[in-house]
């Protein structure tokens, strides 16, 4: 019997920010929490040799040689047929998942049971999983990649929550090291890679106890019982037949295209089946990679224990199996208190085309006393390296159903987009309407806390006007609805924009067009119950001649 000791409620929390060691994000040493219901508890002393460092290294690269095998060193010239070479592990760090109830302390749990007729108790604190932070590098390779990865271990197996890479320069005059994206774009624009799942089945030892583990690039297979595989998400439509929902800005060269979209979680169907899951990741996987987007930003993105069927608790690796050759990061923002040792996270992600050379994150406002905050809520940031303009910053929030955490959580993100220098772009569900004082802060047209932005723009209200919402006397029964409305795909019409982009853009750039990402379905058929955004943005002459 499980008997659950530390059930205490979180009062008001505080922002918390994160810096970079190295060029590799981490979170703040002073940060009481990594995430919501997760303790800040690095495990100090990790060193590259460790064991478990060494399996999670195994594990990173095998999935690195599977998704991207052309940008992973070889043996020789390189050429195909060679062997991987074995890379170093840099930077390696070690996140035990301390459950957390209070925000401060962990929480306990009480093993009651019998034993030679006597009644014993033992007292454990809850830990849902560990998760690693490794780089892996080779050094003696000229003009090699460096692979970052974040793994993260759960009942005997291991999930990819982060896969980047760039090339390191060599060194400057001034002493630094800058990452390049020439090499790897290049390989890209040559054309993208089918991934490959292996099933064989290796130990790792992982603190005190020996489990077994799974290799999986994805998690997206299953045995039938008359021992064929089957792979969910693997079965991707081979068509060339262009998408109504496709713009023809997606044809455009020189130019940048990002999108936006809520996921839905792992809700499927009036009784969330499983199979009605399976079928609508596999739709919404598609869709993602019909929309040819250089850069896409998710919401509402889970690891699930007890989820996704066939396709595995790791819901990131869902979706960007259908974008072979993109780089991501999934940080959670949440992890629920459904089962004492169960685990159930949420949060925010990025996936791009192009270099992600760091990224890092903030906690916004919380208070879980006010029964619509109670999910903590992060803004992720990247610094994508592009061809074109070089650095630009994205950003990625789902804000809470609170309106006084939403009008906070504005000025936090606004204060740490301010941070960063050049091109930027925040896009995200924001669960609030146009005329809420949120977005018009957002919009830079009122003021919250005698603080006001400037240079940011609603990009839909750059190219549209604003969309009527659907409420009572607004349109006839059958009447169309005015474009950029978001939300809810499940009823027969859109009611209400709620998803944004906002942009802040230097002068050579602009903003050639902003669409829905709409696969038209309505219902259980639709790929989310959000519709997504797609930003197209062109560069002027000069700047792409480099100047």
């Amino acid at each position: 019997m499980l008997v659950l000791l530390v059930a205490a409620a979180l009062g008001p929390m505080a922002s918390a920010g994160a810096t970079k060691v190295d060029g590799k994000p981490t979170v703040d040493e002073a940060q009481v929490i990594a995430y919501g219901g997760i303790l800040n508890s690095f495990v100090p002393g990790v060193l590259p040799n460790d064991t478990d460092i060494q399996q999670v290294a195994q594990f990173a690269l095998q999935y690195a040689t599977e998704r991207a095998p052309h940008l992973v060193p070889r043996t020789g010239d390189g050429a195909e047929g060679g062997d991987f070479l074995k890379p170093e592990i840099l930077q390696p760090r070690k996140l035990k998942l301390h459950f957390t109830q209070n925000g401060q302390n962990p929480a306990l749990y009480e093993l009651v049971y019998e034993q030679n007729g006597e009644k014993l108790t033992e007292t454990h604190i809850i830990i849902l999983g560990i998760t690693y932070f490794l780089t892996l590098s080779w050094p003696s390779i000229t003009n090699s990649l460096v692979h970052r990865f974040v793994v993260t271990f759960f009942s005997g197996h291991l999930y990819v929550f982060e896969h980047t890479w760039f090339q390191v320069a060599s060194q400057t005059d001034e002493g630094t090291i800058l990452p390049g994206a020439s090499k790897y774009i290049k390989e890209v624009q040559e054309g993208a890679m089918s991934s490959t799942v292996t099933q064989d089945v290796e130990s790792l030892t992982l603190g005190d106890n020996k489990h077994s583990v799974q290799y999986s690039a994805n998690q997206v297979c299953q045995q039938t019982s008359q021992g064929k595989q089957e792979c969910g998400s693997q079965e991707m439509a081979a068509t060339t037949t262009k998408k109504s929902y496709l713009q023809s800005d997606n044809e455009l060269s020189a130019g940048l295209k990002i999108a936006s979209y809520n996921v839905w979680n792992f809700n499927g169907g009036p009784d969330g089946r499983v199979k009605a899951y399976v079928e609508r990741a596999q739709h919404l996987g598609q869709v993602l990679a019909d929309c040819a987007a250089d850069i896409i930003t998710l919401q509402e993105v889970r690891f699930a224990y007890n989820r996704g069927g066939p396709l595995g608790p790791n819901q990131i690796q869902h979706f960007t199996h259908y974008l072979p050759g993109y780089q991501y990061v999934f940080q959670p923002a949440m992890s629920y208190p459904e089962s004492i040792l169960g685990r159930i996270e949420e949060g925010a992600a990025i996936i791009s085309k192009f270099p992600i050379v760091s990224h890092d994150y903030i906690l916004l406002y919380r208070n879980a006393s006010d029964s619509e905050d109670f999910h903590q809520r992060i803004c992720l940031h990247a610094e994508i390296e592009t061809p074109y303009l070089g650095v630009v910053h994205v950003f990625v929030t789902h804000l809470s159903l609170s309106e006084p955490a939403r009008d906070r959580s504005v000025v936090q993100i606004w204060e740490f987009m301010q941070r960063f220098s050049g091109p930027a772009v925040l896009m995200g569900d924001l669960n609030a309407e146009p005329d809420s004082k949120a977005i018009r802060f957002l919009q830079g047209v009122e003021e919250i806390d005698r603080v006001k932005t400037e240079g940011l723009q609603d990009a839909w209200l750059m190219k549209y006007p604003e969309p009527r919402a659907d409420r009572d006397g607004t349109y006839w029964r059958n009447e169309i609805r005015d474009s950029g409305l978001t939300f809810n795909a499940l009823m027969n019409h859109l009611e209400k924009r709620i998803d944004y982009m906002f942009v802040r853009l230097p002068s050579d750039v602009g903003l050639h067009n902003i669409s829905l990402l709409d696969d038209g379905k309505r219902g259980y058929a639709a790929a989310s119950d959000h519709v997504g955004l797609m930003g197209t943005f062109t560069f002027s002459q000069e700047k792409d001649q480099g100047s």
